[in-house]
């Protein structure tokens, strides 16, 4: 199939698909209305990474490459109109089931090293669902590192020990509501905004959020506000971005990711809001802000859950 295969979960009054291809959320729904923005995973790809699984990096690297101790790479650049290499590599992966219950399933994969990204990855991905809701842990482990060959541009000619492995991990539902966007009240528990530069989507500036359009912080109306940025200073303890109906129901995201990038769906019909707890903001393999570093045999767990109050 086109997505992998499709792997039904129910608990209580909630239902959820996964597709092992890109350990995706195809969908979650409660009592017949959905969480999140569904796709027909039997039928079509998911547009803007709906659901995906996003490792080893989140969001964008400016210009499709970085630089690491002291070594240039080059990644594939999948994202032309900005030159950027977007959300990483597995996300058109194709995980297999290692476990699989009525309301559970792990998938799990080996990413190899490569020329761009010379680390070896195991990622799992744990999808349990609940009378609660949906809890997902990502758990990767750094399997290995290769010593760049000499004949990749810019490797260093002596021998050494290979680098800890770079790394960043997100998610990417689309929240929804039975009700269009503008009628929803979005609430993002974030102090601080990350400007980008509007020609290659990178990091441009850092600013509070108090008196501009993106201060999500007392929940308000979405109506026509755009954003697709990075949000910061969120609280230390676990945190939750809401977004309301007329009716007063509200879908949940909670994690305690540093960072969370919200888009408002623009490019999709504004059917939803993109909800994305990052462990590092964008073009974070050039910055290094927030970059985890694996040892070798090192695991990194990320985790966060959806549920309907």
């Amino acid at each position: 199939m086109i997505n992998g295969e499709l792997i039904d979960l129910a608990a209580g009054d909630y239902q959820a698909r996964i597709a092992t291809c890109g350990a995706t959320l195809v969908h979650l729904r409660r009592g017949g209305r959905d969480l999140v923005v569904p796709f027909d995973a039997e039928a079509s790809l998911p547009g803007g990474w709906q659901g995906k699984t996003l490792v080893p990096w989140p969001n964008r690297v400016a210009g499709s490459r970085y630089t690491y101790g002291g070594v240039d790479y080059l990644l594939a650049c999948n994202e032309p109109e900005t030159g950027s290499a977007l959300h990483g590599l597995v996300g058109w992966s194709d995980f297999q089931v290692i476990e699989q219950s009525a309301s559970e399933v792990l998938v799990g994969l080996c990413q190899p090293g490569s020329y761009a990204y010379p680390w070896a990855l195991q990622v799992q991905v744990r999808f349990t669902l609940g009378e609660a809701g949906l809890r997902v842990v990502t758990t990767t482990t750094s399997l290995g590192a290769a010593l760049p060959a000499a004949d990749v541009p810019g490797a260093p000619q002596e021998a050494g020990l290979p680098l800890p492995a770079p790394y960043g991990v997100s998610c990417h539902p689309y929240l929804t509501r039975p009700a269009p966007l503008e009628e929803c009240t979005l609430t993002v528990p974030a102090c601080r905004v990350l400007d980008v530069d509007p020609q290659t989507m990178a990091p441009a500036g850092e600013r509070s959020v108090e008196g501009t359009e993106w201060d999500w912080r007392s929940g308000r109306l979405v109506g026509q506000t755009s954003t697709d940025n990075a949000y910061l200073g969120l609280p230390a303890e676990p945190w939750q971005v809401r977004l309301c109906d007329p009716e007063g129901r509200a879908v949940v995201m909670g994690a305690d990711a540093p960072w969370v990038q919200i888009y408002t769906d623009d490019q999709l019909g504004r059917r939803g809001v993109a909800v994305e707890p990052m462990t590092c903001p964008p073009n974070a393999f050039n910055s290094g802000r927030d970059l985890i570093t694996l040892e070798v045999g090192q695991s990194h767990d990320f985790t966060y859950t959806l549920h309907e109050e």
